[in-house]
């Protein structure tokens, strides 16, 4: 059952992808760049995922291997440190490139780039809130 839903939801991905870039295409909007480099990101996804079931699902021994990385807590501690060095990152880089923005005067840039810090702060929160209730 996991494996059809799985199957589905890459199929959904592939179909997503498949829509932006006709929408792209269509000629509905002056700038096309945007929209068909995200269906086009969004398609190959869906495809290379697609393509990796298949290939897990007839090989059992690559379908045992993944399914034991997935159980070890190695992996589970490695990701989670991953994560953590990520989300520190971006904040340090968009802070960084909030005050160069408006130092040098871009103050719709700056201020872009200071909202998307208070969003992820914001969202690690609220997600810290439910995990803890969780667990």
């Amino acid at each position: 059952m996991k494996n059809k839903r799985t199957y589905i939801v890459y199929i959904v991905e592939i179909l997503i992808g498949l829509a932006i870039e006709g929408l792209a295409l269509s000629g509905l909007f002056r700038e096309t760049g945007v929209l068909t480099g995200i269906g086009s990101g969004i398609l190959a996804v869906g495809l290379v995922q697609l393509f990796r079931a298949f290939r897990i699902e007839r090989d059992p021994e690559l379908k045992k291997r993944f399914e034991t990385a997935a159980k070890d807590e190695r992996y589970a501690f490695i990701s989670m440190k991953a994560k953590e060095a990520a989300f520190a990152i971006y904040l340090i880089i968009a802070g960084v490139l909030c005050m160069a923005f408006l130092v040098l005067g871009y103050e719709r840039e700056g201020m872009l780039a200071a909202m998307s810090i208070c969003a992820l702060v914001i969202l690690y929160t609220v997600m810290f809130r439910i995990l803890a209730k969780k667990y």
